[in-house]
């Protein structure tokens, strides 16, 4: 597993919350019910790349949280049901993924490529980045912040 080490500036991406275990689909199913109203969000960045952020993982429960949404560049206005999550400059390891290979990937990166890469997860919130290219199964990225 090739990783790409990038530095991005921090942003904000605004959308919609779930918050658990995912162990009944959730996230698939949040992402069901955000796209028809992702036309809501004023201000985007570029309506063709969606994010998946994740964090503030709670180790006793194994709860997290996870926004499905998109990049803003304000956010003056924030639709009913919504949320905005800022995401601080930070550096990433970006690996490769497809939704369909999305679970192995996570465990690949935290079971393997993470203990063996010589960096440690930076705290903060990682992301999944879903660029125009995107379809069921079209590469993806995983942003995982990354120290030294």
């Amino acid at each position: 597993m090739e990783a790409e080490i990038r530095k991005r500036d921090a942003f904000v991406v605004v959308g919609m919350k779930y918050r658990g275990r995912n162990e009944a689909n959730q996230i698939p199913a949040l992402w069901d019910v955000f796209m028809p109203r992702a036309h809501e969000i004023p201000a985007k960045v570029n309506e063709r790349v969606a994010y998946g952020v994740m964090g503030n993982y709670d180790e006793a429960t194994g709860e997290f949280d996870y926004v499905a949404g998109y990049e803003v560049s304000a956010t003056d206005h924030i639709p009913e049901g919504m949320t905005s999550w800022a995401i601080p400059a930070q550096t990433y390891a970006v690996l490769p993924t497809t939704l369909p290979t999305l679970h192995e990937t996570y465990g690949q990166i935290y079971e393997t490529w993470l203990p063996q890469s010589g960096y440690k997860h930076a705290g903060g919130p990682e992301f999944e980045y879903y660029d125009e290219k995107f379809n069921l199964s079209a590469e993806m990225s995983i942003y995982i912040p990354v120290v030294m």
